[in-house]
């Protein structure tokens, strides 16, 4: 009968390999304990055999706890390398943005350069117009201290005269929010599809996209928000505009 029990437990399916040795060694310690106290009487073979059993199965535990060991260090290894990787990726892209911005002050002042001493050739008095970047912070510094309308005037002025260079898809972003924060919903709707549109690459696209959802939201197009908030979900589930989806969803009420 006891046999017969430790034959059915190893007939039973186990699918981790470490739990499995451990099994399959202390079936072979049973076993050979059942042949004692049953006053069975064993060959000096067949307990050689089985102490050889259990040896290989000692051996193969090991190995599999090294193994383990080892993958789990490998594992460690390979996400510090990859925080290591996002961290360099994050501070390349700063310092590219900078030094796009940077190249766009320098065009825009030898385009300045250009104007002044052609207007001097002419006799007239020359126009002095700010940097790209000095105009952009112009307009953020009034966004910054809730002068939404004066900060509207200045990014869509930096728009107009700047609309390739580096800053010109915040200044879409900022300018959206600024109707946002005047509740201006409507506005701030088409701002943000514009910067959905021509910017797809922007990183702002998640932020534009949920803002665009609270606007429908308070626009009374529920089932639109929801729409728009269960896509960022489902295809950016690692972004704070996921999370921020999340509780969203969980607060409105479709009609």
């Amino acid at each position: 009968m006891i046999k017969k029990n430790i034959i059915d437990r190893q007939k039973k399916p186990c699918y981790q390999p470490g739990f499995f040795l451990f099994y399959s060694y202390l079936t072979i310690i049973l076993y050979l304990v059942i042949i004692l106290l049953s006053g069975c009487v064993a060959t000096t073979y067949e307990i050689a055999e089985l102490k050889s059993d259990l040896a290989q199965l000692r051996t193969q535990l090991n190995q599999m706890q090294k193994n383990q060991a080892d993958l789990s260090a490998s594992i460690d290894s390979l996400n510090t390398n990859m925080t290591t990787l996002t961290e360099k990726l994050d501070d390349n892209k700063a310092r590219m943005s900078l030094l796009a911005q940077r190249m766009d002050d320098i065009q825009a002042n030898l385009t300045q350069r250009m104007d002044i001493l052609t207007e001097k050739m002419a006799g007239s008095a020359p126009e002095i117009t700010p940097t790209p970047t000095d105009m952009f912070q112009l307009a953020y510094s009034d966004y910054s201290k809730g002068k939404y309308d004066l900060a509207i005037v200045g990014f869509r002025a930096y728009m107009d005269k700047y609309p390739g260079t580096e800053l010109a898809t915040k200044s879409q972003y900022y300018l959206s929010d600024s109707y946002f924060n005047k509740k201006e919903y409507t506005t701030a709707l088409i701002e943000f599809d514009k910067l959905i549109s021509k910017y797809p690459h922007s990183e702002f696209i998640l932020t534009a996209k949920y803002k665009e959802a609270l606007c429908l939201i308070e626009l009374g197009k529920i089932t639109d928000a929801k729409k728009i908030l269960e896509n960022i979900v489902k295809y950016h589930p690692n972004t704070p505009e996921a999370e921020q989806s999340k509780n969203k969803l969980k607060s409105i009420i479709t009609p």
